[in-house]
């Protein structure tokens, strides 16, 4: 099952967020020895405390087994935050309609369940939420940061990523893309819906009704003055 965790009713979903956090931990910190911060068994930032968004997919025992983090780019982001020159200069992301994804991790053991291509069913599942979720709250663009790996993915299934940026982090490839939310996404969501349903006898529902937050600025004077942005 996929939720999506908003700030208002973070009280009332405690327990997947703490299981996040702390798969957040095994995967950054102590799987993949990134430079991260560190509170007790969870790994939390500074964007964690601003208005976002979490899709987690939570088992029959509500054991999180998959998260990514949703940011309005009207605020500060991870972009912004850690990895500079990976947009083109002249490149302005920011905008009501386009949301940042970040801090995707999988617990490989929980989540073990595999389509033949490679990609992870939890990935998939996680990737189509966020799909009807940006379609139901005027969503037009994500943006993120993957291994290339990941990039590559994406390209076997025609879902619209646009290459802004790449980079070797610590021995990782990693890159940079804007994925549109258009009649493209939508025909591949129905493709992917169909590998899952055939490799699966029933298939989870990947839905949350819940709607998105207001966004706003926060801390305007540390964001870069850019120019250009997407076509919404």
């Amino acid at each position: 099952m996929i939720i999506h965790v908003e700030m208002h009713d973070r009280a009332d979903h405690a327990r997947e967020v703490a299981g996040y956090y702390r798969l957040r931990k095994t995967v950054f910190h102590d799987r993949l020895g990134w430079d991260v911060e560190v509170q007790g068994n969870e790994e939390r930032d500074c964007l964690d405390d601003m208005p976002c968004t979490y899709a987690l997919s939570v088992d029959e025992n509500g054991q999180v087994n998959a998260g990514i983090r949703l940011i309005p780019t009207t605020q500060t982001t991870l972009l912004d935050l850690a990895f500079d020159g990976l947009v083109p200069e002249d490149f302005d992301f920011h905008s009501p309609t386009i949301w940042e994804l970040s801090r995707f991790c999988v617990d490989s053991a929980a989540a073990a369940e595999r389509l033949p291509v490679g990609l992870g069913m939890a990935t998939l599942e996680l990737s189509l939420a966020n799909l009807d979720y940006a379609l139901r709250n005027g969503i037009t663009h994500y943006i993120i940061v993957t291994e290339r790996r990941m990039y590559e993915l994406t390209r076997v299934f025609s879902l619209g990523f646009e290459l802004l940026g790449s980079r070797t982090i610590d021995g990782c490839d990693v890159v940079c893309g804007l994925i549109s939310i258009d009649e493209r996404a939508r025909a591949a969501s129905e493709r992917l819906r169909g590998v899952m349903q055939a490799q699966r006898t029933s298939c989870t529902d990947a839905t949350s009704r819940v709607r998105a937050p207001e966004a706003s600025r926060s801390d305007p004077e540390t964001l870069a003055a850019k120019t250009r942005s997407p076509q919404a």
